[in-house]
């Protein structure tokens, strides 16, 4: 099953993201679905995920303060996707190292990317036309002060379908 780790977005962020994406062109990432990813696994069997929700139980993490400074967009001249980005701080930096290290214990061997904290708000599936494009500049950048500080992290299953990814949560932690 496809599988990834991530936080869970305390329920203010949510709201204030989802006014946010208010005008934002493309497919809206549904408030009940964003999260800001701490790993990607990909497909893992049962014994693996066992091993990786046995790792993460035993992680005591400092609770982050989640900061959204900005709206950008991946994907250059042709954006695939909007997102909000989050500032670094030191417990969402050692959150991210820390559940590296329970996937590597798992026996998991991670893609190296360097870890760039934010949470996907649009998808465009298809080439953005001028309107959108000029719809989509005119919200990038600086975005009001939305801040909140993150209860839970958790172990998310991944199910792609016509309509995008559905998420469902396995096993959820707690920070301290």
């Amino acid at each position: 099953m496809r599988v990834f780790i991530a936080v869970e977005l305390p329920e203010a962020l949510i709201e204030a993201l989802e006014g946010v994406q208010e005008g934002l062109p493309g497919r809206l990432v549904a408030g009940d679905s964003l999260h800001l990813t701490l790993a990607f696994l990909g497909d893992l069997g049962e014994a693996r995920l066992a091993a990786v929700h046995e790792e993460l139980a035993g992680l005591r993490l400092v609770a982050p303060v989640l900061r959204v400074t900005a709206l950008d967009v991946f994907g250059g001249k042709r954006p695939n996707l909007c997102f909000a980005s989050v500032a670094p701080n030191p417990e969402l930096e050692a959150a991210h190292r820390a559940v590296a290290r329970a996937c590597r214990a798992a026996g998991i061997e991670l893609r190296r990317e360097r870890f760039r904290p934010h949470v996907t708000l649009a998808r465009f599936g298809r080439e953005l036309g001028a309107r959108e494009e000029r719809q989509l500049a005119g919200r990038l950048g600086m975005v009001p002060p939305i801040e909140a500080r993150a209860e839970h992290f958790a172990l998310f299953r991944s199910d792609l379908g016509p309509s995008g990814a559905q998420y469902s949560v396995l096993a959820q932690y707690d920070f301290d």
